[in-house]
């Protein structure tokens, strides 16, 4: 039975590595930091307590998600419904695939361009504990979807037959 080209094979890709390699150490640091805190509210009874910490946190993991994305993409490990494109011919499954993948990079550039813009109206706009502009928060968005773009971009060609990839890839 042939595997499917959406399976992960064996090796993660340069790309994954990379980002992996930011991912990792920022969960860990987000589970810390929220460990630290509750142990200071809960054993401290509040007065030393990171009135900070929430705000670290929920920013952290609006990054991790927008920098996990195009791996899952790249990897083929979204949630799909397949079930009715698996009984197509591997022709249709090509052609429906490139269309998915067009409306992909559509979405992910009209989010990127709307991300861009909140990002320029943020500027200026400031956190209420970290007092840091909402920017650095909001610039993950167009941040994400640009690799999501290339990333999308990227398995089209090779879904053409233009690119023959000398990495390890899904």
């Amino acid at each position: 039975m042939d595997e499917p080209d959406h399976i992960e094979r064996a090796g993660q890709s340069p790309f994954e590595k990379a980002l992996e390699w930011i991912v990792v150490p920022l969960m860990l640091g987000l589970i810390t930091i929220g460990f630290v805190a509750v142990c200071l509210r809960f054993f401290a009874g509040g007065y030393y307590a990171l009135f900070w910490s929430e705000e670290v946190i929920r920013y952290g993991f609006i990054w991790i998600f927008w920098l996990c994305a195009p791996v899952l993409i790249w990897q083929g490990a979204m949630f799909t419904v397949d079930m009715f494109v698996g009984a197509l011919p591997n022709r249709a499954q090509r052609v429906l695939r490139l269309l998915v993948n067009l409306l992909i990079m559509f979405i992910a550039g009209v989010y990127a361009y709307q991300g861009w813009l909140m990002t320029k109206v943020n500027m200026e706009q400031q956190s209420s504990a970290l007092e840091v502009p909402l920017a650095l928060v909001y610039v993950s968005i167009p941040f994400g979807c640009v690799l999501i773009l290339l990333v999308t971009a990227y398995q089209s060609l090779k879904l053409m037959g233009v690119i023959k990839s000398p990495m390890v890839e899904p």
